[in-house]
């Protein structure tokens, strides 16, 4: 008889970041305006920030709402 194989469990998946709703109040308000096309929460580097014809940024969670506040003001 053949031994019996044993599956070697697989790794599971990180868990989701949450995101403030303050965080998420600013960045809906930042997308309505059209100031970012997507967003996505990093846990390493805050938030991913996608833009049209520019590369995304990523901006510190502490540093979201002064930054946002920025780019409404030069657009």
């Amino acid at each position: 008889m053949k031994p019996k194989r044993t599956r070697t469990p697989l790794p599971g998946l990180p868990d989701p970041v949450e995101v403030s709703t303050s965080d998420r109040a600013v960045l809906t308000g930042a997308y309505q305006a059209g100031l970012i096309l997507a967003w996505k929460r990093d846990a390493e580097r805050g938030f991913r920030l996608t833009f049209a014809g520019r590369p995304d940024e990523y901006v510190e969670a502490a540093k979201l709402t002064s930054y946002l506040g920025r780019l409404k003001g030069s657009a």
